[in-house]
């Protein structure tokens, strides 16, 4: 296992927010509602109350907004802040990936409970254009989840994730919105966070384990756990997990020597 710890220049700031790449490229959203991004030396500053941010590509952002009032919390920005879609993204976000042209958002139980869209598909599918274009739940009415615990790009278009409901690893291709199940090894359920590698689910921080990874390769079927004291872990692309601080964020590999 190796570990990375990056520093932010802050001064009179903490981080409220962050969320990296497993090359270390990061954006953060700062006490004083900053967008801090890694390669720019000035800080862009909307005048807004942000809670999260995601870098999408090399032109856009996506930014979602404490907004109580609002139904449309999203914006997507350049990196000069210039805005292109605001739509709604929800409210009670657990997480958020981005796969290739798709926004992949994952929901707490109080807002799938809630039953306001797209909170209660537990996980939905947005385009840019902000368009809710799949959600979990909606779409598979036996088989609800009450709530998304971690979702991870597992390449190819393809993403993966579960949650309180059925405890089944589901497999969503995002371009045709085909469904797969796995089972998961009863020793991972509840895991908070998951990263793929090389055909490797990796969980960390289960029901009754909250610092451990579980390497499972769904391919051969081989399990294994591996220890760390690491707790409340983010998950990026590649395996990789990330864990934040007050003025900077730590990159941890689990499967790198």
């Amino acid at each position: 296992m190796t570990t990375k710890t990056i520093e932010l220049d802050l001064f009179q700031e903490n981080i409220k927010h962050l969320s990296t790449n497993e090359l270390g490229n990061f954006i953060a959203i700062t006490s004083k509602n900053k967008i801090v991004i890694s390669g720019t030396e000035t800080p862009l500053e909307l005048g807004v109350d942000i809670l999260m941010a995601k870098i999408i590509n090399e032109e856009k952002i996506l930014i979602v907004l404490h907004r109580p009032t609002s139904i449309e919390n999203a914006l997507i920005i350049d990196y000069t802040g210039k805005p292109y879609v605001k739509f709604n993204i929800g409210t009670s976000i657990n997480d958020i990936k981005i796969n290739g042209k798709k926004i992949i958002v994952s929901y707490f139980d109080e807002g799938v409970l809630r039953g306001d869209k797209p909170d209660c598909d537990a996980l939905a599918v947005f385009n840019l254009n902000g368009e809710h274009v799949f959600g979990f739940n909606s779409s598979n009415l036996q088989d609800q989840l009450i709530d998304c615990y971690c979702v991870a790009n597992l390449g190819n278009g393809k993403i993966v994730f579960n949650g309180y409901g059925n405890f089944l690893l589901q497999e969503l291709d995002v371009n045709n919105f085909n469904l797969v199940s796995y089972r998961i090894p009863p020793v991972c359920i509840g895991a908070q966070s998951v990263s793929t590698n090389a055909g490797n689910i990796i969980f960390h921080s289960t029901y009754k384990d909250k610092t451990s990874f579980f390497i499972w390769n769904l391919q051969s079927d081989e399990f294994y756990q591996m220890h760390s004291e690491f707790k409340n872990l983010h998950s990026t692309e590649n395996g990789i997990f990330y864990q934040v601080n007050k003025k900077s964020f730590t990159i941890i590999n689990p499967l790198e020597l």
